[in-house]
């Protein structure tokens, strides 16, 4: 398999495709967005005389207008085109961070989050639909979601080191790396193809025909796993570090190495992902790796050693690898190239939602009977949503994959 997994990735061009450079580039640039502040918040903190309390509002600031703004960008670039909307956000977030390097005030610096997080919001779900469109064989396309799963978690794994480097210089430091998508706007205007598509100039018909599609039991079932995956590895990883310090007696410094082994175990299926999703049905793959999720997450609750939650661990980080690719391309093949924008969008926002209560659901949990249970819980609800997509297979809701891509449109809900 992993030979196969090795073809598959050389197959994709990547090496003479400036276009999908790109785009995996645009990607890694999106996951710095919150990911290269994480370790420099202490020293933000400390020099602009923030309350600990308060400091989440950078965090914060950058996060919010994607909640807003992500079905507005998703319809503007089947409206408008893919190029001139990833051009302006690379624009946007790029200048935005750069100049958070300039400042040295807390208003100032949450301005430019915020700012930050429009260029977000227009970059992130768009990512996403290019990989789509530049490979419409479903192989192809789940090999490709599958490397950018693996260039964003391998970024993710270098990002904490350069991040501590820089910030203990100066907290401004670590933004300049954003500055990075300004080379990537300009590649993007240069090279970047427009799909061979039917633009919409009717709005409202365009929006008629992306909810059309968005309420199919199948749409639903599919924007369901992405927010699923969200809302249970937020509320996993939010406890995880707490549970290997206050029951296990874990340093610190060992309890952070356990998200590098989620990482590699990511990597490691997302990388191979390819042959998996040509063997077997897309729908009962993803199924499959959550219930091994569901697996990790009740090993998680009984743990009695670091390592045997590194096990746990690992082993949620293979089923992640093999979910969020997978995901994608559901996503992407389930609806033609001029209706994507949007329905990612709509994919975007369900994942925005599970985000924001994810955190209090799990502390909820957490204050009425302790994290151990709160694992359990989570377990629980993966198992009862793997179980109530297995009853709408049975009744006939869930096409194939085949017959999903063959005829986009057509469903339980269509007209």
């Amino acid at each position: 398999m992993i030979g196969r997994a090795l073809e598959d990735v050389r197959d994709l061009g990547m090496h003479r495709s400036i276009a999908l450079q790109v785009t995996l580039g645009s990607s890694v640039m999106m996951i710095m967005g919150a990911n290269l502040v994480y370790p420099v918040l202490p020293v933000i903190a400390q020099s602009l005389a923030v309350p600990e309390g308060q400091i989440g509002l950078v965090l914060t600031a950058f996060t919010l207008p994607a909640v807003f703004l992500a079905p507005v960008t998703g319809a503007l670039t089947d409206l408008r085109g893919r190029r001139v909307v990833l051009v302006g956000g690379l624009l946007i977030y790029g200048v935005a961070g750069l100049s958070i390097a300039l400042v040295d005030t807390l208003p100032w610096l949450l301005a430019l989050r915020v700012a930050q997080g429009v260029g977000y919001a227009a970059v992130m779900p768009l990512v996403v639909v290019l990989i789509g469109d530049a490979f419409p064989d479903p192989r192809q396309q789940t090999t490709a979601q599958g490397v950018k799963v693996v260039f964003d978690r391998m970024t993710l794994l270098a990002l904490p080191a350069a991040a501590g480097v820089l910030g203990a210089i100066a907290w401004q430091w670590p933004f300049v790396i954003y500055g990075a998508a300004l080379p990537l706007a300009l590649a993007a205007a240069r090279w970047l193809p427009e799909p061979a598509m039917e633009r919409r100039t009717n709005a409202p018909s365009y929006l008629k025909e992306v909810a059309r599609a968005a309420v199919r039991v199948r749409s639903l079932v599919i924007f369901s796993m992405s927010s699923l995956r969200f809302f249970v590895e937020l509320s996993f990883f939010i406890y995880v570090p707490l549970f290997a310090l206050n029951v296990l007696d874990v340093p610190v410094v060992r309890g952070g190495l356990l998200f590098t082994v989620f990482a590699v175990g990511s990597i490691a299926t997302a990388g191979a992902v390819g042959p998996l999703a040509a063997r077997f049905e897309r729908m009962p793959l993803v199924v499959g790796a959550f219930v091994v999720q569901a697996a990790a997450l009740l090993g998680a609750s009984v743990a009695s050693s670091v390592w045997v939650l590194g096990l746990a661990m690992l082993v949620f980080g293979l089923a992640n690898g093999v979910i969020s690719p997978v995901q994608k391309s559901l996503l992407t093949l389930s609806v033609p190239l001029e209706l994507r924008g949007g329905y990612v969008s709509a994919d975007r926002l369900a994942q925005s939602v599970a985000k924001s209560i994810a955190p209090l659901v799990a502390g909820l949990v957490v204050a009425l009977a302790g994290i151990a249970v709160m694992f359990q819980v989570m377990a629980g609800v993966v198992g009862a949503w793997a179980l109530g997509v297995i009853v709408l297979d049975r009744l006939g809701l869930l096409r194939s994959d085949a017959a999903a891509v063959a005829a986009p449109l057509a469903g339980p809900f269509a007209d």
